[in-house]
């Protein structure tokens, strides 16, 4: 690879970085174009040598904040060298995580503009929630929980949830609540339920 398309390389990597950061940030309405290169220290017009639309850059800056969510949710989920869920639970709803915007997680940032945007946005989170789905449902099974990928479905809506509303509220005690909250309803999905055995009797009810 020549110089020039090295140095292009290198430039069309740091846009997308960047942009993944600043969307999970702000939106992905939430930064301009011209704002965007001006970080950068790059002309607006050079965006054009890169991509021939702003979905263009969107679609790919998605791509690797959702590629680098399922990074951070696999490293947390193996921590030790085996599935360890309870390790996942605590760093997903860390106060660190919730004030990380930028390097958090993509699903809780960008959720609804997934939601307000097209069926091909909608499709990217689709197929990472899938694959995140996958490691869990694993690690749950080897647990041996009943029902293991229902209760991966319910403990990832009950993480995503948590996080949006800890951050909706800002740094409070209902922000530190709710994780809090959702950190033992996550745990008893891990743990309540066993394969070939019953929930744990409530106690005090006769």
């Amino acid at each position: 690879m020549g110089h020039s398309r090295a140095s292009k390389a290198v430039t069309h990597a740091r846009l997308v970085e960047t942009a993944a950061s600043r969307f999970k940030e702000r939106g992905v309405d939430g930064i301009s174009l011209a704002d965007l290169m001006k970080d950068l220290k790059l002309t607006h017009g050079g965006f054009y040598r890169h991509f021939e639309s702003r979905d263009a850059l969107v679609k790919e800056a998605l791509d690797l904040a959702l590629e680098q969510s399922s990074l951070s949710m696999k490293g947390w989920l193996g921590e030790g060298g085996k599935p360890n869920v309870a390790h996942f639970i605590d760093s997903y709803l860390a106060e660190a995580h919730r004030d990380d915007r930028a390097d958090g997680c993509a699903v809780a940032a960008l959720a609804g503009d997934a939601s307000r945007k097209s069926a091909e946005m909608q499709a990217q989170f689709r197929e990472h929630i899938e694959g995140s789905l996958e490691p869990l449902t694993a690690a749950l099974e080897a647990q041996s929980v009943d029902e293991p990928r229902e209760s991966a479905i319910r403990m990832m809506a009950m993480l995503y949830g948590a996080l949006i509303m800890s951050r909706a509220v800002g740094d409070s005690a209902l922000s530190r609540e709710a994780l809090k909250s959702a950190r033992k309803g996550a745990l008893k999905l891990a743990t309540g339920t066993k394969k070939g055995g019953r929930r744990p009797r409530s106690r005090g009810h006769g």
